[in-house]
């Protein structure tokens, strides 16, 4: 009968692989990545107009954020509001500007201030469609990207198998004061082992993102459209009947915590208020209630509760890939776990390096070719997960800086 089980020899042929050829797009990911997790402090750092001073009292209401935002940009129509999760963070209006393009307006929730305005094209935006999506316009560059979370599962598995006991590893320190491959093969596995609490859901998220592009996403949350309209909201349409709405939004999801109104772009659509609720590991708008703008009619509300099990896994995703789940503190660890998954791919390339040198060397007597060159090889025939990984990073950032400068 033929035997299916792998040997330890294949096991390692396969990690190196898939490991090493598509190590260049793996670190490309892992970056933005890490970098994504703390996107918001990075444009906090990036624009001062993102920047408020807590003034020791309670924010002030939505209602008050967006007469703010009106008064400021009379000629703009107001598409939806932040609240903003930080102390330090002002809140986001979005609104569309006369020549028909999308801004944030950025209004400081203690003192109704409007600190100014920003292109939507932030870097919290942009590191998010680099590495989601590589800039690509559709579903191809979405489905390029999760497509990689097959052969990452590969390696992940096939490095489990090759390291036997993994978890004695946890606290074996590097041979630093042997050979620099024996020491930086021991600190590849030791920050691998480490790393498998967050490489399991990152792969397993990976894996579902594949399948949500490939057309089995979960179905989406009721719509509660509205009746056609001439307008999209009210002549008289104010903070204060924001403030009414979101009265009414928390008395009919008591104990709702209100951080996101969506306002009509269309004027079918209905005013949706979002926000956290009892459910766990879901984004906001798992708990939303809907109102008719006119009459500030319920039209329908949903808690995370109520949605499907499959919906419920497709709203667990994203706070479990990016670690947003436990706030500030894992997406700390999260951030962590990305600079080390960066560094297993880079430490994997010099090791592969340094092995097929000392093998070169002991088969032909001659130098080994550099180690770029050794690396470039072990990508494949004719280096070929090199030049695709090579080929992607390079049209991401190209696309990224197309991007840039038409915003």
């Amino acid at each position: 009968m033929f035997d299916f089980r792998l040997r330890i020899p294949s096991w390692h042929r396969l990690h190196s692989f898939l490991g090493l050829g598509a190590s260049l797009f793996f670190t490309f990911l892992f970056l933005t990545g890490t970098l994504l997790v703390f996107a918001p402090e990075l444009d906090w750092l990036r624009y001062s107009e993102v920047r408020a001073s807590p003034q020791g009292s309670a924010k002030l209401s939505l209602g008050t954020i967006y007469d703010a935002a009106a008064r400021a940009r009379p000629d703009w129509d107001i598409v939806a509001l932040d609240r903003s999760e930080g102390a330090r963070f002002a809140d986001q209006v979005t609104g569309i500007r006369p020549e028909g393009r999308d801004a944030f307006i950025w209004v400081d929730p203690y003192t109704g201030q409007v600190n100014g305005e920003t292109s939507s094209f932030t870097i919290h935006a942009a590191l998010l469609r680099l590495h989601e999506a590589l800039f690509i316009p559709g579903n191809q560059g979405k489905l390029v990207v999760t497509f990689f979370g097959i052969p990452l599962t590969a390696t992940v598995i096939a490095g489990l198998f090759l390291y036997r006991r993994f978890w004695t590893g946890f606290f074996r320190w590097p041979r630093f004061s042997s050979r620099s491959r024996a020491w930086l093969s021991d600190l590849h596995r030791l920050i691998a082992v480490w790393s498998l609490v967050f490489f399991v859901p990152l792969v397993v998220t990976s894996l579902w993102y594949f399948v949500e592009t490939v057309g089995l996403d979960a179905p989406a949350t009721p719509a509660n459209r509205t009746v056609t309209r001439d307008r999209l909201l009210p002549p008289d349409f104010d903070g204060a009947r924001l403030d009414a709405a979101s009265a009414i939004a928390t008395a009919t999801l008591p104990g709702l915590e209100v951080r996101k109104v969506i306002l009509p772009r269309r004027p079918a659509q209905p005013i949706v208020f979002q926000g956290d609720h009892t459910a766990v590991l879901v984004r906001p708008r798992a708990n939303s209630v809907y109102f008719h703008p006119e009459t500030l009619e319920v039209l329908g509300a949903h808690r995370g509760e109520d949605l499907s099990l499959h919906q419920r896994i497709a709203e667990a995703a994203d706070p479990i890939h990016f670690g947003t789940w436990g706030g500030l503190p894992t997406r700390i660890l999260w951030g962590l776990f990305g600079v080390g998954l960066s560094a297993l791919t880079i430490i994997g390339m010099i090791i592969h390096a340094k092995r097929v040198g000392i093998i070169q060397q002991k088969t032909t007597g001659a130098p080994a070719r550099s180690g770029f060159a050794r690396v470039w090889r072990g990508m494949g025939p004719w280096g070929l997960g090199g030049w695709i990984s090579l080929g992607l990073v390079v049209t991401g950032l190209a696309l990224l800086t197309r991007n840039f400068l038409g915003a």
